[in-house]
């Protein structure tokens, strides 16, 4: 009887100090400093950027990424399914290790967009952007076609109508020779 009772405490000890803990996790998740990329990090007053966070370099599973910018006045972050709906911050689902949100700025300044995990509130990456002012100079839209001048637009309108009348005089030629 006593070594069966010696058995199940070498038995109960082995289990109660070999056994399974349970897991801990750390409080911040290691930080992938090139995580974020974008289209242009220096974009023009309303000129709109795509910001992307590669989810494929972290080792735990993120469902949806939130998108910050700040300060929140002078820009905004947007889906890219669906711009109607800007603000300061978006949050985006994670497709094929990927998440996508697009950036536009109202305002020069410098601009920090931060990416988020939606679910815990972990900083994953963050990527500073420029905005650069309009230049001084002219005040007016580039131009980006050529100029028409007045005389070529009544020369076109000239060739146009002289087309049309001799379309009119051959019509009128054919059914005269058709009586």
């Amino acid at each position: 009887m006593l070594k069966k009772t010696l058995a199940a405490t070498v038995v109960a000890g082995a289990l109660l100090f070999g056994g399974a803990s349970a897991a801990s996790a750390a409080n911040q998740y290691p930080i992938d400093e090139d995580a974020i990329t974008v289209t242009d990090t220096t974009p023009g007053i309303g000129q709109t950027i795509t910001i992307t966070i590669n989810i494929g370099d972290f080792s735990f599973v993120i469902n949806n990424v939130t998108f910050t910018v700040s300060p929140s006045t002078g820009a905004s972050l947007a889906s890219l399914v669906s711009t109607a709906t800007s603000s300061s911050s978006v949050t985006k689902p994670v497709s094929n290790d990927v998440a996508s949100a697009s950036f536009t700025a109202s305002a020069a300044g410098t601009y920090t967009v931060t990416a988020t995990d939606a679910a815990t509130g972990t900083v994953l990456d963050t990527i500073t952007l420029s905005v650069a002012a309009a230049a001084a100079g002219d005040p007016t839209l580039p131009s980006t076609g050529g100029e028409l001048s007045t005389a070529a637009l009544w020369v076109g309108a000239g060739a146009l109508g002289l087309g049309g009348l001799a379309v009119v005089a051959a019509t009128a030629r054919r059914r005269a020779a058709q009586r």
